[in-house]
């Protein structure tokens, strides 16, 4: 089930991801400490979505991963075998429980999803929904049969 909830972990995430934001809208003239979101190793994750790590390790799970997806773009139900905390720094992220319920978030919501439950998410536009997420271990992604 999905819980939007705070947590002292995600508050630190948002706090950062706040300065980031901040400063890449400055980053020009910058001396190399900022990269701008269309300069990160962006990888395809499906038909309109792109992934990238931000920092951490895909390999002993510490990864903080940054989601890209095109407006309209929706991925069914899945689960992850990890909790994850979530946010979205650009656009309007839709949620969707195993239910069909729907939750949108923008800039001004956390969301936590439990391992192994089923969600699907959508970026509702009108822009391009940027997300971040941290998952408690390695990233994986897995469908009902």
């Amino acid at each position: 089930m999905m819980i939007l909830k705070p947590a002292a972990k995600m508050l630190t995430l948002t706090l950062a991801v706040v300065a980031l934001s901040a400063t890449v809208v400055s980053a020009e003239g910058n001396s190399g400490h900022v990269t701008k979101y269309d300069d990160l190793a962006w990888q395809p994750a499906g038909e309109g979505a792109e992934a990238t790590i931000l920092w951490g390790s895909e390999e002993d799970g510490s990864a903080v991963w940054a989601f890209r997806m095109q407006p309209g773009v929706e991925f069914p139900l899945h689960a992850h075998t990890n909790d994850y905390n979530g946010l979205a720094i650009q656009g309007n992220w839709v949620h969707i429980d195993a239910d069909g319920n729907e939750v949108t978030t923008a800039q001004d919501a956390i969301a936590f999803v439990e391992g192994g439950a089923f969600h699907g998410d959508r970026c509702a536009g009108p822009e391009v929904c940027i997300t971040l997420v941290d998952l408690d271990g390695t990233r994986d992604m897995f469908f009902k049969e």
